[in-house]
């Protein structure tokens, strides 16, 4: 009966470490998100530049032509 407390705070230190761990990692994986995001935003996947570095001319030649 002496040793409840002692269960009852290590189960706290527990589950706060565990929310906080959880915390952090929403927070990361949001962040991570929305680099992502506005990366995608200033770099488009069918750049010009892009596509010279890997040979590409007539994809370019065909995107350019359909702007």
């Amino acid at each position: 009966m002496g040793e409840d407390w002692l269960r009852v705070a290590l189960l706290a230190f527990g589950i706060a470490v565990g929310v906080i761990g959880v915390i952090a990692y929403l927070r990361l994986f949001r962040k991570q998100k929305l680099e992502a995001a506005s990366r995608s935003d200033f770099e488009s996947p069918l750049s010009d530049e892009s596509m010279h570095k890997n040979g590409d001319s007539e994809l370019v030649n065909k995107a350019n032509s359909e702007r």
